[in-house]
């Protein structure tokens, strides 16, 4: 069994519907990691839920990537 990594760059983000509920690793551009899962996406935000604090909002010019992992059977 294997992983491969689904890499979503800032521009690839906003309005993406296929990320809401996905857990994921969200990169800032001042390179702070948020592991969460996205609870909704529109044209300038992203709402991540995290297992400790809650809810994060992200300016979609903050994000620099989101990226999630994927088990492969290879």
């Amino acid at each position: 069994m294997g992983k491969r990594q689904i890499v979503y760059k800032a521009a690839q983000i906003g309005g993406n519907n296929d990320l809401v509920d996905q857990e994921v690793n969200l990169i800032t551009i001042e390179d702070r990691v948020w592991h969460g899962r996205i609870v909704s996406v529109n044209q300038s935000e992203v709402v991540l839920k995290d297992a400790r604090s809650g809810k994060h909002r992200f300016a979609l010019d903050q994000i620099d990537k989101i990226y999630r992992d994927i088990v492969t059977d290879y």
